[in-house]
């Protein structure tokens, strides 16, 4: 088994502004950040990032799929980006990859 830690971003969506912010909250070990969805279809994005242990990669998945589900929100999934083959935190959470 890979062993080492990555940055790591789930991605959810909710249906209002105040149940993104209040599942953001419990995350608070996340860095997050919640905008309108791209989409235009009224929905929130919440954006929790952090570094995992590869070892503990699918534990920690399913722990905020349950909390995002919690509070009422869609989980997406989550993904390591990588950049000339090396994983980096997701540019959509530092804010260097504008809203598109």
């Amino acid at each position: 088994m890979t062993t080492g830690v990555i940055p790591y971003t789930h991605w959810s969506y909710f249906p209002d502004e105040a149940s993104a912010q209040r599942c953001a909250e419990e995350l608070a070990d996340y860095v997050t950040r919640i905008r309108e969805s791209a989409a235009d279809d009224g929905a929130w994005l919440l954006l929790a990032g952090r570094d995992v242990e590869i070892e503990r990669l699918v534990e920690r998945h399913d722990e905020v799929e349950a909390i995002v589900t919690r509070h009422g929100g869609d989980y997406d999934g989550g993904e390591t980006t990588y950049l000339a083959g090396e994983p980096v935190a997701d540019p959509m959470l530092t804010g260097e990859w504008g809203a598109g």
